[in-house]
């Protein structure tokens, strides 16, 4: 039986046991929550060697907590040497990028870096597209955001809130090294994430919907596959890779050594849109299907002749083709609405 039992821990994919800093693997991850269960098994598929990080040492992973206030560089002894150090909880403010960057290399040599962000930089949080316009049809072609300015497309170089305490984090990491990258996402989903029940926190009444607007998704396995090419991609201080292009908007004044990317699955969903189709779903509570009445109501009181509702209407778009185009990846899980079925 002890023999058996050594067969299966031997054929058992797992992530690597550390007995100590000299330990190396290829991706050490700073936080091994939701995105992780996603990650796991891609890298495990990889053979990407790997070791994640939580706070009580879960399903198999390092149990390792981050004083972001001290200097003592003995909390980094546990952790392992790795070629890309992937950080998922958030960090904020000036100052903690640069001590966890500096810490953890002047125990274990420089890496690559990857920061998982949220596209809220950009706007402050949650959309709440065309609340600027409070009568009239929402179907303008001369349609405004929420600030009042004219609608454009969100870009990895547009405008973003610098003082923003997760942007400053970022845009420290960003000019630290060159080999680090942040991903900022849009509304994560997959797994024990179902858009679907956020519906009534989201739009409790016709109001509420009345001025939601755009909203964007990413699934975690394509965040995961994200994570993985930038892992394999060549180190950005490599003499064989081209420079990258100037920054441009506010990146252009901050002389970044790193970039930072838009991460959505390429489509832009309208929140009407989204509630007229739960509506039809046989096992729609009740709530939904009050959506689905208020949708039709919204519809003939704006003049809003078909769904979804353009970008230009709906306000805020996010662009993230340039993360797909450099990578040479397409996403696995577009269309929400389809790829939850």
């Amino acid at each position: 039986m002890q023999c058996l039992s050594h067969l299966v821990d031997l054929f058992t994919p797992k992530t690597m046991s550390l007995t100590s800093s000299n330990t190396s693997v290829d991706l050490l991850v700073l936080g091994g929550g939701w995105t992780y269960t996603f990650l796991k098994p891609l890298l495990e598929d990889s053979s990407i060697s790997h070791v994640a990080t939580t706070r009580d040492g879960r399903d198999r992973t390092l149990k390792w907590v981050w004083d972001s206030e001290g200097d003592d560089a003995t909390q980094y002894d546990a952790l392992p040497r790795a070629k890309t150090v992937l950080i998922v909880f958030p960090l904020k403010g000036q100052g903690m990028s640069k001590r966890l960057v500096e810490g953890y290399e002047q125990e274990h040599g420089s890496v690559k870096w990857i920061q998982l962000g949220s596209t809220g930089i950009y706007d402050g949080g949650p959309t709440l597209a065309a609340a600027s316009q409070t009568s009239g049809s929402l179907n303008e072609k001369s349609a405004v955001n929420s600030k009042g300015q004219k609608f454009e497309w969100t870009t990895r170089h547009s405008e973003y809130a610098t003082d923003n305490p997760r942007a400053i984090a970022e845009d420290e990491l960003l000019s630290l090294r060159a080999d680090a990258f942040v991903l900022n996402l849009c509304g994560l989903w997959g797994g024990t994430r179902d858009p679907a029940n956020w519906f009534q926190r989201i739009a409790p009444s016709k109001a509420a919907l009345r001025a939601k607007g755009s909203v964007h998704f990413i699934h975690g396995l394509d965040v995961a596959r994200a994570v993985i090419a930038v892992h394999l991609s060549p180190s950005m201080s490599s003499s064989s890779v081209p420079a990258a292009e100037p920054a441009k908007g506010p990146e252009s004044s901050k002389g970044f050594l790193g970039r930072r990317y838009l991460l959505t699955d390429l489509r832009v969903y309208d929140w009407w849109d989204l509630a007229s189709a739960w509506a039809a779903e046989p096992s729609a509570e009740k709530a939904v299907k009050d959506a689905g009445n208020w949708v039709r109501e919204l519809l003939r009181e704006h003049n809003v002749r078909a769904l979804p509702r353009t970008p230009e209407v709906i306000g805020r778009a996010l662009d993230s083709r340039e993360f797909w185009e450099e990578f040479g990846l397409n996403p696995v899980k577009g269309r929400w609405e389809r790829a939850r079925l």
